[in-house]
């Protein structure tokens, strides 16, 4: 886990924002008395030497109503989805606390204990002898172990004491995902890497960029080839012929010996690379499927059985692309143009439905269900715990799932699917 997500949640005034202050150091969140003061969640990433690297999320009150409550409450249990620690503030000036049945705190509790997350309850400005706090913590759920520290949230002298509890009792441990499998020292990692009308002015994408540091930090070489798509695809069988030449002569040179033991290619160059690696014996996958193999936590099986559904989808049945980044798409976008027109081609035009999440923002449950496939990038832009909460999300609604370099390769075939996830020890 390269990162912690902790997420602070609880009633309106309950002290969210003010615990995200005393963990920053700094007036981060604004802090007011006003019902509502904080209107969406707020993302701060920051290093605790303590813990190392974290994200923390402040989120709104989930017991405000009305219809802008309700979709407060929304945006607030997607950030509980993607939390590793989730801090349940309780105040013991709130009213409430005398009335009801404490739904708020057990819906938060309730949803942690579901997702297998951490949870610590801070009780803000409670006395050490208040006897309020044993009450309510049997009243929430008498069978919980409650872990607790009285502070005064407002007091940043209270920040190592805060620290020292998490520390003390957190007991997450470090999940690491190597992001490819063991590569030879001595041998050649071919990045095929074909830049086109998307593709950014002065840098690599994340995926090859990642890839790239990576092996160059575990001392295996790497060789980074710009295919022509447009030659490659060309109707012209000179212009064909003539890239083709131009890549055979770069993978002989290389692979004199059998230096090259690895090839990753950009999911869109599967049509190419398929055919042009036929004969060779190094193995060959996609950023995309490297990447979701990353941050599913070695998960890539799941996406890989989402083929199946792909198989029996049925006109009339509706398909979600989901991308984890904003951007303009141009030309030949995988996600809005060459998967779509690909499936149009293979079940008829427009009779599968296809609609578009992109960005952080991610389908409710209720909206899931409509779906019998997502289709997902290898979402660079997101983090190993957005993957999680996504298909945690996916499986509780019971829709299959997989990825654009997984899906574009079984175009090309059964065999180049078994090609780019062998090296993940995977077969279909």
């Amino acid at each position: 886990m390269k990162r912690i997500n902790i997420g602070l949640f609880g009633r309106v005034n309950s002290g969210k924002s003010t615990l995200m202050n005393l963990l920053t150091q700094h007036e981060t969140s604004i802090v007011d008395s006003t019902p509502g003061t904080t209107a969406d969640v707020k993302t701060i990433v920051m290093e605790i030497h303590e813990l190392g690297p974290v994200k923390i999320f402040d989120t709104a009150g989930l017991d405000e109503q009305g219809v802008l409550g309700d979709k407060k409450k929304e945006k607030t249990f997607n950030a509980l989805k993607r939390s590793d620690i989730v801090l349940l503030v309780i105040n013991e000036n709130n009213e409430a606390y005398s009335t009801d049945e404490f739904s708020t705190e057990k819906e938060i509790i309730s949803m942690a204990k579901k997702r297998g997350k951490e949870l610590f309850i801070i009780y803000n400005k409670f006395s050490d002898v208040n006897p309020v706090k044993n009450i309510i913590s049997a009243k929430i759920d008498p069978n919980h172990k409650f872990i607790s520290t009285e502070l005064e949230l407002a007091k940043k002298s209270n920040y190592i004491h805060l620290i020292d509890f998490i520390k003390k009792n957190s007991k997450l441990q470090q999940i690491k995902t190597p992001l490819l499998p063991n590569m030879d020292r001595d041998k050649i990692v071919f990045l095929n890497i074909p830049i086109d009308e998307e593709s950014p002015e002065g840098r690599f994408l994340r995926p090859q960029m990642m890839i790239e540091e990576y092996l160059v930090r575990r001392f295996v070489p790497t060789f980074a080839y710009r295919m022509d798509l447009g030659k490659a695809r060309s109707i012209k069988s000179e212009e064909v012929a003539e890239e083709k030449k131009r890549f055979d002569e770069y993978i002989s040179h290389l692979n004199r010996d059998d230096k090259v033991q690895l090839l990753i290619t950009d999911s869109q160059g599967m049509d190419i690379i398929a055919k042009w690696t036929k004969d060779y014996n190094f193995m060959v996958t996609t950023f995309s499927i490297v990447m979701i193999n990353f941050l599913s936590r070695g998960n890539l099986e799941m996406f890989v059985n989402g083929i199946r559904a792909f198989e029996d989808l049925k006109p009339g049945d509706k398909v979600m692309i989901a991308e984890g980044c904003n951007h303009d798409r141009k030309g030949e976008d995988i996600g809005t143009v060459q998967i779509p027109r690909k499936m149009d081609k293979l079940f008829g035009k427009d009779q599968i439905q296809v609609d578009h999440y992109f960005g952080r923002v991610f389908a409710g449950e209720e909206n899931l269900k409509e779906y019998k496939l997502v289709i997902h990038c290898g979402g660079c832009m997101l983090d190993q715990q957005a993957i999680a909460a996504r298909i945690e999300d996916l499986i509780e609604s019971g829709v299959s799932f997989t990825n654009y370099g997984v899906l574009l390769s079984y175009f090309e075939g059964k065999d180049a699917l078994n090609k780019v996830i062998e090296p993940f020890g995977l077969k279909i």
